[in-house]
């Protein structure tokens, strides 16, 4: 294949890197609201202004927009739409079409779902004859902190998981901590060993263009609980807080109240002070958060939800903790350790103006600072660099065939896995993947085409 025929499309001769994304999908119904797409929209546009070398290959349930960029490649897939079912569920005729390396060969696999990823690394090993470097991200782990009354989890599946990785990204250092502390009741010194040098703190952003330019001070006297309304995030407390301030100026914008919750309101009799309308986008949703006067955060741990409000200059009368400190800065006045302060904290919110717009202000710089996609995206850089350049050290060292393969690439001028695959003739559980960063080391490069892989030697 000569590349003479492509060079009136300016194509784009930058060595690539390929890396397979496992998803995590817990919104079918709503796929571009869905956490995980938001997640790699962020990650992946972010990437792509301080590097240009990377390509994602991405199954998904059906095709995204917000996932359609140059470097990117979406393969439709199908897997049951209930979280639990979608986290245990593997289909092994589906993933062979996308793990075939005779086709493509990856560079790196990042698995959303630490609950699939001995699958998919004992698949890619054993059928295909190929060891990828496996990285991860963890949304979600039934430990006992958030699935303690559960008879069954996959909270094993996902620890096994994680131990088929270079590194696995997890919300906090807190949340490691627990995690590290609980898995002392059933592994051994050398898996613990193992899990503090695999899981790794990655902090998610938000999107430079969701953080106000200044601070917002015409707003209503509305206090927001943008957060699920479980007892880990304070809401019954909550509510008995509410019931206290005594006060009918106000209103609760409680974005995420379920039948249950609503249900908790009207038996405290204060049905006539919340706001349960949740917007119908997240753009929407953003949009009416600036509305609001404070936040409250009750528990220390951290939450995306009150990110949303932060990025909107919303100060939060939060729980003093470790993961809140960090979360909020450490310019925010509005930390409280028992609940007379959290009572106190919020009157001077609703009422004092000045004081509200100051802390409004702290808000904002410690978004612009610490919390925005451009800062936080240098952590995952950094975390897929690290795993990747480890796998490209696995270099064929021995065997004729590298020479000729090197000797074909440079006679073809360009070529595919496929053509590759058929050219040497070696059955499926030969790998490719040492002898392809045998190549690279010569000058010859991985190119995308029309969102197809080619080697190249120009």
């Amino acid at each position: 294949m000569s590349l003479s025929r492509f060079i009136e499309q300016d194509i784009d001769t930058t060595n690539k890197f390929s890396i397979l994304v496992v998803p995590n999908i817990t919104s079918q119904r709503e796929l571009e609201k869905d956490s995980y797409v938001l997640v790699m929209e962020n990650v992946i546009r972010e990437l792509n202004k301080i590097r240009d070398d990377l390509f994602f290959h991405l199954p998904i349930t059906e095709f995204s927009e917000r996932l359609d960029f140059p470097n990117t490649k979406q393969y439709i897939i199908t897997m049951p739409s209930f979280p639990n079912s979608m986290r245990i569920h593997y289909d092994f005729y589906q993933w062979n079409k996308i793990l075939k390396s005779k086709d493509i060969e990856y560079d790196l696999i990042w698995s959303h779902l630490p609950e699939q990823t001995t699958n998919i690394k004992n698949h890619i090993h054993n059928v295909w004859g190929t060891d990828v470097p496996v990285i991860g991200y963890s949304h979600w782990i039934e430990n006992s902190e958030f699935a303690p009354n559960w008879k069954v989890t996959t909270y094993h599946n996902n620890i096994s998981g994680m131990l088929q990785m270079e590194k696995c990204g997890i919300n906090t250092e807190t949340q490691k901590r627990a995690l590290i502390e609980e898995c002392k009741e059933y592994y051994s010194q050398k898996v613990i060993d193992d899990l503090e040098r695999i899981i790794t703190p990655l902090y998610l952003g938000i999107e430079d263009s969701r953080i106000n330019d200044s601070v917002i001070t015409e707003t209503n006297k509305v206090i927001v609980f943008n957060h699920r309304c479980k007892e880990y995030r304070g809401w019954k407390k909550f509510l008995q807080l509410i019931q206290k301030l005594d006060r009918d100026d106000i209103t609760v914008f409680a974005s995420m109240a379920d039948a249950t919750a609503i249900q908790q309101v009207k038996g405290m009799g204060l049905e006539h002070l919340f706001d349960f309308d949740g917007p119908d986008s997240r753009e929407e949703y953003i949009e009416k958060l600036s509305n609001c006067r404070v936040g409250f955060h009750a528990g220390t741990r951290w939450a995306m939800s009150s990110q949303d409000g932060l990025c909107r200059g919303v100060p939060y009368v939060f729980e003093k903790g470790l993961e809140t400190g960090e979360l909020f800065g450490d310019k925010l006045e509005t930390g409280f350790e028992n609940w007379d302060d959290a009572l106190d904290l919020i009157n001077r919110m609703l009422d004092d103006d000045d004081f509200r717009n100051t802390q409004s202000q702290f808000a904002l710089e410690h978004c612009r600072g610490t919390h925005s996609w451009s800062s936080r995206i240098l952590a995952f850089n950094d975390f897929i660099n690290e795993s990747m350049n480890l796998g490209l050290q696995d270099v064929i060292s021995k065997g004729e065939k590298k020479l000729d393969i090197l000797e074909h690439v440079k006679q073809k001028g360009m070529t595919t896995s496929k053509e590759l695959s058929d050219y040497l003739g070696w059955g499926r559980q030969i790998g490719f993947r040492r002898y392809r960063n045998f190549l690279r080391e010569q000058g010859v490069k991985t190119i995308y085409i029309n969102k197809q892989e080619h080697y190249y030697h120009g």
